[in-house]
């Protein structure tokens, strides 16, 4: 049986809208560029990718969905865990970096794939509580493979839990 990439395009466009997302957020939350989710939307490719594979993930379908949609059959929705449309909210409104940012920040959040994201409240001296908050914004290196990824999501976990203990101690402190 032949597979229908033009099919397969058109069910992930269709599953991306359905959720809300632009090509931009698909794009920044997968580490792509708008054109090769165009190249996708269009059928205008010919193997299952890696890239395929996290798009198909991004919009909830399940895994073998990418086959089955080539073969002529429906997509399977993937158990309930909104992270993927979360991550594409972020990377969304990264992209549309405020205007008020340095233009090197900018910048680098336009570059990469979005790993994660975090705030964390900066202590304060008194009993109102903290002074402010640091926004955390993880990105990783352009064309990264899965493995340099996952590598740096696990530093930056690491990383995160010592900013929490010291926002933590600091919480305690002030208690």
């Amino acid at each position: 049986m032949e597979r229908d990439w033009t099919r397969l395009g058109a069910a992930l466009k269709a599953s991306r809208e359905a959720r809300g997302l632009s090509q931009v957020a698909v794009g920044e939350a997968i580490g792509v560029k708008r054109g090769s989710l165009r190249n996708i939307e269009n059928g205008d490719i010919s193997k299952i990718t890696p890239t395929v594979l996290a798009y198909a993930r991004l919009v909830g379908w399940s895994e073998g969905s990418v086959s089955t949609v080539l073969s002529g059959g429906q997509p399977a929705v993937a158990p309930t865990d909104d992270s993927g449309a979360r991550d594409a909210a972020a990377a969304e409104a990264i992209a549309s970096a405020p205007e008020e940012l340095p233009l090197r920040i900018q910048a680098a959040l336009r570059e990469g794939p979005l790993i994660d994201t975090a705030v964390i409240s900066l202590p304060g001296d008194d009993d109102e509580g903290p002074d402010g908050q640091m926004v955390v914004i993880i990105k990783g290196r352009q064309n990264a493979t899965p493995e340099q990824l996952k590598r740096a999501l696990l530093r930056w976990e690491e990383a995160e839990t010592k900013l929490r203990r010291t926002e933590d101690d600091t919480a305690t402190d002030q208690d």
